[in-house]
């Protein structure tokens, strides 16, 4: 299975507003029609439980795309689950992992945050990333990964510059 990690950042890398979880309140509109075109084009998206508090007012369910949150405590969202929608798992990133390409998909969209990001980072699991590049400094908030001593080489496929402000869109293949 290809997983391909898809963030949005500052300038000097943080993918929060100090201490507000939302990005859609400073990301460009250009970022969200990025997001949006990959989600379209992918049926399983992964995400941490504190992205999902983040962001689950916005979530629709859709019979096209499979979220799946991931958190220590599933018990406590069994009432939020939608069957092949929306649901809410303990497993580890590489038993997800096999159970997702066992049940026949290719890949998957990982969106953070920098908690999920790194145990994905940290398991070898990640071939792809989309990092958009806002041209802003918050100096404080989430980074894009939790910390956690890796050595990871990127090869990049594309850039594309985003808008007239000159946010960034950076395609990077692992190697």
């Amino acid at each position: 299975m290809k997983i391909i990690l898809v963030m949005v950042t500052t300038a000097d890398g943080r993918t929060t507003m100090w201490h507000e979880p939302k990005v859609h309140g400073w990301s460009s509109p250009e970022d969200l029609a990025h997001f949006a075109k990959l989600k379209s084009e992918h049926h399983l998206l992964v995400m941490g439980k504190n992205t999902y508090t983040a962001i689950k007012k916005t979530i629709t369910p859709s019979s096209t795309l499979r979220r799946i949150v991931m958190t220590s405590t599933p018990e406590d969202f069994q009432t939020e689950t939608v069957q092949g929608q929306l649901e809410f798992t303990a497993e580890t990133p590489e038993a997800l992992t096999q159970r997702m390409t066992a049940e026949g998909y290719e890949s998957m969209l990982l969106v953070g945050g920098s908690q999920l990001n790194r145990s994905f980072l940290a398991g070898k699991l990640i071939n792809e990333c989309y990092l958009t590049i806002e041209p802003k400094f918050f100096g404080s908030g989430n980074n894009l990964f939790a910390p956690v001593d890796v050595d990871v080489s990127l090869q990049l496929i594309s850039v594309t510059k985003l808008n007239n402000k000159g946010t960034l869109l950076m395609h990077y293949k692992v190697i």
